[in-house]
């Protein structure tokens, strides 16, 4: 039984590890566009750079489960949701701040389900102690 939690646990944080990575990426995409769509130049290079460091924290220290990393992929949480809390949106931008939410959403429900992996030797140390 044991063996199949851990297992479960596995395929819970590799699942979730894969969708905030595609998350990141087609928010870094989506950045790449916005000079495109009028807005400067300069917000576009900062919204790229932004969602490209967060591929890479999620690509690297993220996988291999450094606990630093699961608390700066809030960040791109507390990013996306923001806009939620910036202003009222003008009835063009509603699509555009509900993709947001909803990728803040399913980004927070992944970062809640990786949570074991990161503080799992804190409960151990907590259950032996």
């Amino acid at each position: 039984m044991a063996a199949q939690t851990q297992e479960t646990r596995s395929d819970n944080f590799t699942t979730s590890w894969v969708v905030l990575l595609i998350v990141s990426g087609l928010a870094s995409l989506n950045h790449m566009m916005l000079p495109l769509d009028g807005d400067p130049f300069a917000l576009g290079v900062i919204a790229v750079g932004y969602s490209l460091f967060a591929i890479l924290v999620l690509a690297i220290p993220f996988r291999r489960g450094e606990r630093w990393a699961w608390y700066a992929s809030w960040i791109q949480v507390v990013g996306f949701a923001s806009l939620i809390f910036s202003r009222i949106p003008a009835p063009e931008m509603r699509p555009v701040v509900a993709a947001y939410t909803i990728g803040a959403i399913v980004m927070a429900l992944c970062l809640m389900l990786t949570a074991p992996v990161f503080f799992r030797r804190e409960a151990q140390a907590k259950q032996a102690g």
